[in-house]
């Protein structure tokens, strides 16, 4: 049986591009996020939308890569790989970046419906002191939690002035 698996994904499905009960998932945010407001940061320290998106599509790939049991791919944490360099200056490239991320979560969704059964939600991730369900349930809270920051962002950008990469107050 699949039940875990099939609620897993429907959970991933509507955080990612559904309708959850919070509102706004992560692709309905992001369509309403211009690119102009996506590459820019409230404070230098801060991390933009873009560089959020880079960050989430790592995270969707080493799931994608460990559920493909490549016991060599991993991630450093705030390393350039967990927060990639990423710099948006068009509307293309913005539209790129998005099109980058439905694909990350669309490598998942393919890997899950081709298991035949819950047991691998068990199995151990290499490398790591937790199993795939950890894993994988890690994936939808990263997504809630990164969008929240997004709509934190987009907040503070959107009916302000901006003329820099960075908003002052």
């Amino acid at each position: 049986m699949k039940n875990r698996t099939e609620e897993i994904i429907k959970s991933l499905s509507e955080i990612f591009e559904g309708e959850p009960w919070y509102g706004e998932s992560v692709m309905r945010k992001l369509e309403n996020v211009p690119y102009v407001i996506g590459y820019k940061t409230c404070i230098p320290e801060s991390h933009s939308v873009a560089q959020i998106v880079g960050h989430l599509i790592a995270w969707k790939t080493f799931a994608a890569e460990k559920l493909r049991n490549n016991e060599k791919y991993n991630i450093e944490i705030d390393s350039k790989e967990d927060w990639p360099i990423i710099e948006v200056q068009s509307q293309e490239e913005w539209e790129d970046l998005k099109r980058r991320l439905v694909a990350a979560q669309s490598r998942i969704y393919e890997i899950l419906l081709q298991k035949k059964d819950d047991s691998f939600l068990g199995n151990k991730v290499s490398g790591k002191d937790y199993n795939f369900g950890y894993l994988l349930n890690g994936i939808i809270q990263h997504d809630i939690y990164h969008l929240g920051q997004i709509g934190l962002i987009e907040s503070q950008l959107k009916d302000k002035k901006i003329d820099s990469g960075v908003f002052k107050a």
